[in-house]
Formats: structure tokens, C-alpha cells, sequence
């Protein structure tokens, strides 16, 4: 084992790095896996990243795989990030930047997580692997256990968007449309997973989370090793939010980075968990008893695994957790795609809504640096689309020019 085993995120209990686990057995909290920093600070430095390959695995050492295994990749990470010129020119933000993790092989940032999670499945040896998913982590597992040749199981919420479900089966994984509740079936994934060997790769597995925050190592080089005063991202069940923490931390225990970012998550106004407990004060986030019916479906979670880790990191380090309107989503997604080129899905807007409201709240100063994480691609779920598309035009072909001619006069 190239780690030194896990801690649970939230009473800190340890456990050997040779246990194949998934929660904490003392107070069910999610897991983080610890290395070696001091004997990788002699190693790891900034010049001997930057003479590496682009993509996810350039950081295998702080990945938990053995050297020698060959990893199940289809070519994630190395994602792009940009500056938003117009965008930043609309909101006065001269340092704004997006990271399309988009871009990814499956359209959204879980490509991360499931491919260290897969191939430590294969180097496990498990016979099958499996996922509760409202459609993008499902999309990513299909697909990298169809590139390991493992049976993939992907439990589904009835409620699951229609465009989302087809992608499951397209990759030949067994999807099973759940009628409960999401939390439960998360529970249920768990207790299979302990009794009949099928690895269940949930949001807040310890493989997953360290395979999510290389999203953190890739902007910390992307900006030339100066971190972002900002980075906003959505949150569901807390992956994401976990592993950024955990990645710029690491860096900054290994002296590549002086500082950490403030993180912001966002999340949609009629399920928001975290966002409830950490304005309220609370010591934990409790499960809100609803059903959602946002727009941003991927992010309806009443019941969070990871959401009393991610209080506890926002907490300590001065982030934040804020809701937003559904409609204030749409108008972000509009935004995205008609200023940027970028359309992003529900999930993949909302940081840009987010990041309006801290702005009109002075959370967010204009001058800071920001990045914005777009999350998902909206070919999967465009959201609101009677709000966010326009009518196609009909037009006789005799009339074609002459109805060019007049538009571009018009200026619309």
C-alpha cells in the first residue's frame, strides 16, 4: 500500500490501509485516506509535475493505487480552465475564471473519483462493482467498468431524469430504478456491499473523494501555484467540497502551495441540507424529510453521507453554504452558454449563481480571484429548457436571404 490508512473525516478514528471499508465503525462518518508527506515533500515538487504528462494520474503518488498497477483510464482529467472575459466584463470581475471539468470523458467531474475507484477494484480483485446515482456518477461507473470488463451495478432514483437513465444501460451496466428514498438506498448500497462483495463506489467513498480532489491540484498549477481567493462549486452529498479541502491541504502540507482558497458551496434552494446547518449554526447537518422537485435534481439530497465532514471543513477554514433560486440557476446556464461557449447542466451552473449572490451580499469582493467549477456538461440535462432555448425559425427557402438580410439590420 503506497498509504497509511484512512481517518474518518468527522470523530477521526483510524483504520489500517489494508481494511476495504466504507464508513466509519464508530460513528458512521466518511472516510479519508492519509500518506506519507514528509517523505514526499523530498519528491514530489513543483518542477518534477510540470515535466509530467498531463492528466489525473501525473499524481499517482498521492493516489491510493501501488505503483505497478495499470490504472482503468479513459483519459480524465488535465481539464481545461479559462479566463471568463465576458462574463468577468458583466459582473466587474476582472479574475474570474471557469474550470470546465465538463470536459471530462463521461461529461462531469465524477471521471475523477471513478477511475481511481475502479482500479482499486481490479487491484482488489472484487467481482463487481456498483453506484447510487441520479445519472452523471452512474454515466461515469458504466462506463469505466465497461473499460475493466467488471459487472456494474447502478441504483437508480424513480425520479431519475429520462435522458439521464438511457446513458446507464448504453455502457451494458444492470440498472435498477429504486422505489425509497435517495438516503436509503445509500444505506442499502452499503450493507450489499459488506455482505456480498460487490465494491459500491458511492459519492463519499475514500477512493473516490481522493480521486475527486486532484480538481484541487490542477488549479493550483493552473494558476501558476498562486491559489484562487475563491472557489465555488455545487454540492449534493459533499464529494466534491470534500476533496477540494483535502487536495489543497495536502499541497499546502507539502509546501507547493503557501495557502488555501475559501470554498463556497452552493445548493438549490428547496434542498439544501448543509446550507440550513451551517446558517443555523449547527453541529450536524439532519436529514430534511422532502421530496425535491428543483431543477438541479442531481444535487436533491435530503440526507448528505458526507454533509457533517463538509460543515466541519467550512467551519474551520471560513467557507461557505449558500442556496439559490432555481430560476437564478437558469439564468446562469443562459449566461454560461451565450457569454462563455460553455453549457453546462443544472449542477454545473449553479457556482455561477452562487457566485452572484456573494457578490450582492459583499462575501465577494470584485477584485478577488475566482474560479468557477462547472461540473457537468447539459447534454444529459439542459434544465429549464422552455426558459433556456429559443424557437427555431421557419422559413421558406425563397425567403431564406431576405430573412438573413433583415435580421442582421435588425441587430437581434
Amino acid at each position: 500500500m503506497n498509504y497509511k490508512g484512512y481517518t474518518c473525516g468527522v470523530c477521526g478514528k483510524t483504520f489500517a490501509p489494508e481494511s476495504l471499508i466504507y464508513r466509519c465503525d464508530a460513528c458512521y462518518g466518511p472516510l479519508l485516506i492519509e500518506y506519507d508527506y514528509e517523505r514526499l515533500k523530498k519528491t514530489l515538487t513543483r518542477k518534477a509535475l510540470a515535466a509530467r504528462k498531463p492528466g489525473l494520474w501525473k499524481y499517482r503518488e498521492l493516489l491510493p493505487v501501488d505503483p505497478d498497477t495499470q490504472p482503468v483510464t479513459l483519459g480524465e482529467g488535465a481539464t481545461p480552465m479559462h479566463k471568463a472575459d465576458k462574463l468577468g466584463s458583466e459582473l466587474a470581475m476582472p479574475h474570474l475564471f471557469l474550470k470546465e471539468d465538463a470536459r471530462n470523458p463521461t461529461g462531469a467531474f465524477k471521471d475523477r473519483g471513478t477511475t481511481v475507484g475502479i482500479t482499486v477494484a481490479m487491484e482488489r480483485g472484487v467481482k463487481a462493482v456498483g453506484t447510487v446515482s441520479h445519472g452523471n456518477m452512474g454515466t461515469s461507473m458504466a462506463a469505466f467498468a465497461a473499460r475493466a470488463g467488471l459487472p456494474c451495478y447502478i441504483f437508480a432514483p424513480r425520479n431519475i431524469v429520462p435522458s439521464r437513465l438511457r446513458y446507464l444501460s448504453s455502457y451494458g451496466a444492470k440498472v435498477i430504478q429504486v422505489i425509497g428514498k435517495y438516503d436509503d438506498m445509500y444505506i442499502e448500497s452499503v450493507r450489499i456491499a459488506q455482505r456480498h462483495g460487490v465494491m459500491f463506489i458511492n459519492c463519499d467513498s475514500p477512493f473516490r473523494t481522493d480521486g475527486q480532489r486532484t480538481l484541487a491540484f490542477e488549479i493550483a498549477e493552473d494558476m501558476n501555484w498562486d491559489v484562487p481567493d475563491w472557489v465555488i462549486g455545487p454540492a449534493s452529498s459533499g464529494g466534491m467540497i470534500s476533496g477540494l479541502y483535502k487536495g489543497f491541504t495536502e499541497f499546502k502540507k507539502l509546501g507547493l502551495i503557501s495557502r488555501l482558497p475559501k470554498i463556497a458551496l452552493a445548493q438549490p434552494e428547496d434542498a439544501q441540507p448543509i446550507v440550513k446547518a451551517f446558517e443555523n449554526g449547527d453541529e450536524k447537518v439532519e436529514a430534511m424529510s422532502y421530496e425535491s422537485e428543483t431543477i438541479v435534481r442531481s444535487l436533491g439530497n435530503p440526507d448528505p453521507p458526507s454533509g457533517n465532514r463538509v460543515l466541519k471543513m467550512l467551519r474551520k477554514h471560513g467557507g461557505m453554504a449558500l442556496a439559490v433560486p432555481d430560476e437564478e440557476t437558469t439564468e446562469a446556464q443562459w449566461q454560461l452558454a451565450r457569454w462563455e461557449g460553455v453549457l453546462p447542466e443544472p449542477a454545473g451552473a449553479i457556482a455561477l449563481a452562487g457566485l452572484k449572490r456573494l457578490l450582492q451580499k459583499g462575501t465577494v469582493t470584485p477584485q478577488e480571484r475566482v474560479v468557477l467549477v462547472v461540473s457537468g456538461f447539459g447534454f444529459r440535462d439542459i434544465g429549464d429548457a422552455d426558459k433556456l432555448v429559443d424557437p427555431p425559425r421557419v422559413v421558406k427557402i425563397q425567403e431564406l436571404e431576405s430573412y438573413v438580410g433583415r435580421d442582421l439590420k435588425s441587430g437581434s
